[in-house]
């Protein structure tokens, strides 16, 4: 910005003095005083070239600032990304780290002793509802006699019937088996899934069904359900539990 500003102080000194020139070239025009008349002429397209240059020149250094402006803006648009970059990391490794804490305290210890698949089962249901808000859940193991997925493990389920088995490919649970992905769905049908409490019944609108997978072949299938939708860091946490569990869990189902 200084250089723009020195062309424009000098450009208007130039102006003065091509304004004075021109005046006075109008005055020597009226007397009738040739050789006046011909300096003036000489010094005001002298002034007039000079005035030309020094715009151009003020014009090359506006030019010049503006690109100098759009540099420092580059740049504190990179050193702002890195940043941004930088909080996004730590805010990610400390989910993480959060989501390997709560891990820890739904798996039980190696040294635990499980009789069947159903009390394992419903022992990791009972941790997982302690870290976060579940109503009710259900684990669904494969039977390798029928290759149907019959129910091994509730918590929170009041009902006469018990949990209809399926098989693979065959209601959303028996999807999910068959493309081992996991599904979170939001705003499922009413009466989908149903809590009994002391103030009566209420229906949970989000659902996260996931795989168990051992070995790429499903061996189980996990369905939880809560009042509020499930984040990505809960479908993460969703993801490792089943992955801590399907081993032990295909031992116990042997």
């Amino acid at each position: 910005m200084n250089r723009t500003n020195k062309y424009s102080t000098r450009g208007v000194w130039v102006f003065a003095f091509l304004t004075i020139s021109i005046l006075a070239t109008v005055y020597a025009a009226q007397t009738e005083f040739t050789f006046l008349l011909f300096a003036c002429v000489i010094i005001a397209i002298i002034l007039s070239l000079g005035l030309l240059t020094l715009l151009l020149q003020a014009n090359k250094a506006l030019e010049a600032n503006i690109q100098e402006i759009i540099f420092m803006k580059q740049r504190e648009n990179v050193h702002l990304k890195k940043e941004k970059q930088t909080t996004d990391d730590n805010l990610q490794y400390q989910e993480v780290f959060k989501t390997d804490e709560m891990l820890a305290r739904i798996i039980p210890a190696a040294e635990t002793h499980f009789d069947s698949v159903a009390v394992y089962s419903e022992k990791i249901l009972q941790n997982i509802a302690k870290e976060i808000d579940i109503v009710q859940g259900l684990v669904f193991v494969l039977d390798e006699t029928d290759k149907l997925f019959k129910i091994s493990g509730e918590y929170a389920y009041y009902s006469e019937e018990q949990p209809c088995s399926f098989p693979l490919g065959e209601t959303l649970s028996g999807q999910v088996a068959k493309n081992q992905k996991l599904l979170n769905l939001k705003d499922i049908p009413e009466g989908y899934v149903t809590v009994l409490s002391g103030l009566g019944k209420s229906a949970p609108r989000n659902l996260i069904i996931a795989p168990i997978i051992r070995n790429d072949e499903c061996i189980g299938v996990i369905e939880l359900a809560s009042f509020k939708s499930f984040s990505e860091n809960e479908e993460l946490l969703v993801q490792k539990i089943n992955e801590s569990i399907a081993n032990l869990l295909n031992e116990l189902r042997s």
